[in-house]
């Protein structure tokens, strides 16, 4: 069921003050895309260098507001919330009439003591961990930097680093000395960067990238169906994860059913192995799935 908010009830409630800060954030663009979580909204607002992540919902029959940024009595809003709850009403956004903040429920059993310990630990403390563990992993370092806003999407550094695990997988059977085993790591190798590519902004050119990536482990899988005896990885398993990267990033980029439908013939014309399953795109192709276009 969904709650009727009076705006205009709203607006009133809130201090003059912090409606002035809330008008300055959104018109110096520190309000980012709204996102639809646990019956409400949230946003992340940048504010002075930091980044918080306000969400606003109904909670017990009440307008409520809720963020991280710790100016604001509990019962009360800040001006990041303020800022999102303008922009919802504006985006017409229909709240949920028993919302729950940020998607919160019940927690996973196994995160249930990560949790506990996370919050056993001084923000130092937790500081030298996050930090440790980034310089240690680079998927976990990407991520971090994501979160923070600081990767930039013009940095095609990632993208060279992606096209020279392509060059090597490319290159793992050259030569007479190769095995299986080769071949399994590179397309793991492939598997553990795509990822890492997939974590930072979307860009155009990431697209031509995955799917050079494709074909070359469709070329390799050869060798693992050829090998079912000796195999210890399935070529599915590889294969599988660079697909799903490919339909997340023509999604992310909002690529039109037309160019994933070239996108895709394209790849399966140049991957005999079927390494590519064209029911992953099904969604994406609009009347071409339905009328068999690819």
């Amino acid at each position: 069921m969904a709650a009727l908010i009076d705006v205009s009830a709203f607006r009133r409630s809130i201090p003059a003050e912090v409606t002035a800060a809330a008008e300055r954030l959104l018109r110096d663009g520190e309000v980012g895309a709204l996102e639809s979580v646990g019956g409400g909204a949230r946003a992340v607002v940048s504010d002075g260098g930091t980044r918080f992540q306000p969400w606003v919902g109904v909670v017990d029959r009440a307008f409520t507001g809720d963020c991280d940024c710790g100016a604001q009595p509990a019962d009360e809003f800040c001006a990041h919330a303020v800022a999102v709850a303008l922009v919802a009403f504006d985006a017409g956004v229909r709240f949920s009439a028993a919302g729950r903040p940020h998607g919160a429920g019940p927690v996973e059993p196994e995160r249930d003591d990560y949790l506990r310990a996370v919050q056993r630990l001084s923000p130092r403390q937790l500081t030298d961990l996050v930090v440790q563990q980034a310089v240690r992993d680079r998927l976990f370092s990407t991520l971090l930097l994501g979160k923070a806003g600081m990767l930039d999407p013009a940095d095609e550094s990632a993208l060279a680093d992606f096209q020279a695990v392509i060059r090597d997988a490319s290159n793992a059977t050259t030569g007479t000395m190769w095995e299986i085993a080769d071949v399994e790591n590179a397309g793991h190798n492939l598997v553990a960067e795509v990822e890492i590519l997939r974590a930072r902004p979307a860009v155009p050119g990431m697209l031509d990238l995955i799917e050079r990536a494709i074909e070359v482990w469709d070329e390799l899988a050869g060798h693992l169906i050829d090998a079912y005896y000796a195999r210890r990885t399935d070529p599915e398993e590889i294969s599988e994860a660079l697909v799903d990267a490919h339909r997340d990033l023509c999604v992310r980029l909002d690529i039109d059913p037309d160019e994933v439908a070239d996108r895709l013939a394209r790849l399966l014309d140049r991957c005999p192995n079927d390494t590519v399953d064209p029911a992953a795109y099904t969604e994406l192709l609009g009347e071409h799935a339905a009328t068999g276009g690819v």
